[in-house]
């Protein structure tokens, strides 16, 4: 047997994404509303409650395994998907949230859908895994 050099092994950390990589917001903006809009087609002209919670959850579901998938090519990211259904009576609302992160990797993108008597506002974060 040879005596030589051990065998290193050298890590490669990735503290960046690459440019295809990065979380792309008109891109995701247009998935996230087009989920919304076509998810919200369920809810009926007056608002239910019972109807709104179901739906939030599967949008909330849509959006995150739409944004999984590898055509969207977020594979290093961890996506939260927020989203609120609620009536309309008149109100107005201001939803609000602190992050700390990293301004070059990480980013949020929201939107929104609403009719004469419910909004919906759904929110995603993408966070970038060093």
């Amino acid at each position: 047997m040879k005596k030589g050099k051990a065998h290193e092994q050298v890590r490669n950390y990735e503290i960046r994404p690459a440019i295809s990589e990065k979380f792309s917001r008109e891109k995701i903006y247009k998935e996230v509303k087009d989920i919304l809009d076509s998810k919200m087609l369920q809810m009926d002209e007056k608002y239910n409650h019972d109807k709104a919670i179901m739906l939030s959850r599967e949008v909330s579901d849509a959006v995150r395994d739409k944004l999984k998938d590898d055509s969207i090519n977020l594979k290093r990211y961890k996506i939260f998907v927020h989203t609120i259904i609620g009536e309309k009576k008149g109100q107005g609302i201001k939803i609000g949230c602190k992050c700390m992160w990293d301004s070059t990797s990480d980013a949020a993108v929201s939107a929104n859908w609403e009719n004469e008597n419910t909004y919906a506002f759904c929110v995603v974060y993408g966070v970038y895994f060093y």
